[in-house]
């Protein structure tokens, strides 16, 4: 509603404990760690990429890690798939 805004749904969770932002088991904890880590200004860019990767690129299973284009800042895109 045109208020900064970090609404950790499904991708977002799913996104920021791949990238290794932050370490939480459920959505509601992710929110909270990305409002502490990512400045206010940044709230609703990071959330909409996240929600826009994480519906395109990002799967919750079987993710394009080898068509993404931040999987070298990826923990688990250098982790846990063959390069």
């Amino acid at each position: 509603f045109g208020q900064p805004a970090i609404a950790a749904d499904v991708h977002v969770h799913r996104i920021a404990n791949r990238l290794g932002w932050v370490r939480t088991k459920a959505p509601e904890e992710t929110e909270k760690a990305l409002k502490e880590l990512v400045p206010k200004p940044l709230w609703s860019d990071v959330n909409k990429l996240f929600v826009d990767h994480g519906q395109r690129v990002c799967m919750p299973i079987i993710p394009k890690c080898q068509r993404c284009v931040i999987r070298e800042f990826c923990f688990y895109g250098r982790t846990q798939l063959p390069q």
